[in-house]
Formats: C-alpha cells, structure tokens, sequence
C-alpha cells in the first residue's frame, strides 16, 4: 500500500500492485520485488509531485512447498 496526501488533504492509501500474489516463493523474492515496486512508486511520486506519507509492504513466504 501507497498512502499519500489527497487533493483536499487528506492522506489516502492505494495498492502498489493490482491482484498481487498473497504468497511469493521465498521471503527473498518478496523483499525483491518489494525494493523495485518502491522504487517505481518513488520515481511516479517525483513526477507527479505526490507526497508519499507511508509505504507498507507484506512478505508472506509460501511454506506449503517443502524444500524450498
């Protein structure tokens, strides 16, 4: 989640990736894609002059799979 100062100011949050996967493979791969999702909300805020309040990210390592 992105949550960032509205137009009439107050702060609303929105989802960084639509229908994202609630398991990832490894913890690794979540923190992974977590870092480069971050960085292409950073470069949308800057462009777009939004102000970025707070950004929350879950990782969920799937431990139905043995083994990995």
């Amino acid at each position: 989640m992105l949550c960032h100062i509205g137009p009439i100011g107050q702060e609303a949050c929105i989802p960084m990736v639509e229908n994202p996967p609630v398991y990832y493979e490894t913890e690794k791969k979540c923190n992974n894609a977590s870092i480069k999702k971050r960085k292409e909300m950073a470069k949308i805020a800057i462009e777009n002059n939004i102000i970025v309040t707070n950004i929350y990210s879950t990782c969920l390592e799937d431990k139905s799979k043995p083994g990995v």
